[in-house]
């Protein structure tokens, strides 16, 4: 059964579960071969997007997972998710890099094109690494792995039989509870940890949202997600730069002086969009969808 005839009041936190991992693997499968077979960023995008989701179902609804079967569907997802992570980083930067060189200083320019050439050793390094690793007697035991967690009679807990509606109010509403207490903690000058830490929420709760077809409500705040992705990449992107700048180039100097300031724009669009107000909103949006037992 697919995800798509997934409706609150007539399917079971059972049948999200198993519909999620079942609609993963076959996007796993899809997307990860046309990444490997293409080497297109938007292939492994898609991946990604396909693991996220599977991850941010099981873990918040965990409770109705069989302990020993959660553990290791958790430490699948988690290694998957976790390897891309480097790759999609400096996918990103590269898509930035020729923004970047009309920022600087015209005489620059060589350094930037050295800079570009590193990260795109880089890349082939990390692509040649996972082609590597997914090799085909890999990919197929992989997916034989997820395919048994996903069929296995034990998996959910018998109170995963309980309809969807039951539950799902209650934990997207624990989820906009997280939200409003580290949005309370991001500041301008907050770390940039509180404000990574407050993206992975927003991503948990659209990544459901999305799981359950409450389909408007995720995109409303979309917007919000990609300001937190603008300052985590930003972020990651100095991280990089300073690591690279051993000999203290000036125009290297330079663009992350330029990151900095426009990370600094990036965090008050976050700090204004996660908000009491908007928060208090996405709250009451959630108690409309709810008032009706059949969504």
């Amino acid at each position: 059964m697919s995800p798509k005839t997934v409706t609150l009041d007539r399917h079971s936190v059972q049948s999200l579960l198993k519909n999620t991992l079942l609609k993963t693997i076959e996007n796993i499968t899809e997307h990860l071969n046309n990444f490997l077979q293409t080497k297109e960023p938007e292939s492994l995008h898609q991946y990604r997007i396909s693991v996220r989701m599977a991850r941010s179902v099981c873990l918040e609804f965990s409770e109705f997972i069989e302990e020993k079967r959660k553990f290791t569907l958790e430490k699948i997802l988690k290694s998957l998710q976790k390897e891309t992570n480097e790759m999609r980083d400096i996918d990103v930067f590269l898509e930035c890099i020729e923004t970047y060189k009309t920022m600087v200083d015209p005489s620059c320019l060589p350094e930037f094109e050295d800079l570009e050439a590193k990260l795109k050793a880089e890349k082939e390094e990390a692509y040649k690494a996972f082609e590597a690793k997914y090799t085909k007697a890999f990919k197929d035991a992989l997916i034989a792995q997820l395919q048994t967690i996903q069929s296995d009679d034990l998996l959910c807990l018998p109170k995963s039989k309980a309809k969807l509606f039951t539950y799902v109010q209650e934990i997207l509403s624990a989820r906009l509870k997280k939200i409003a207490k580290a949005s309370s903690k991001i500041s301008l000058n907050a770390p940039n940890e509180r404000f990574h830490k407050l993206r992975l929420h927003y991503k948990k709760l659209r990544y459901n949202a999305d799981a359950i077809k409450l389909t408007q409500f995720s995109k409303s705040f979309k917007p919000l997600q990609n300001a937190f992705g603008r300052v985590q990449d930003k972020n990651s992107q100095i991280e990089r730069i300073k690591r690279y700048n051993t000999t203290h180039s000036v125009c290297l100097e330079q663009i992350i002086a330029l990151l900095e300031q426009e990370l600094i724009v990036d965090k008050q669009v976050c700090i204004e969009k996660s908000s009491k107000e908007n928060i208090a909103k996405m709250q009451e949006t959630i108690k409309k969808i709810f008032t009706c037992k059949k969504c």
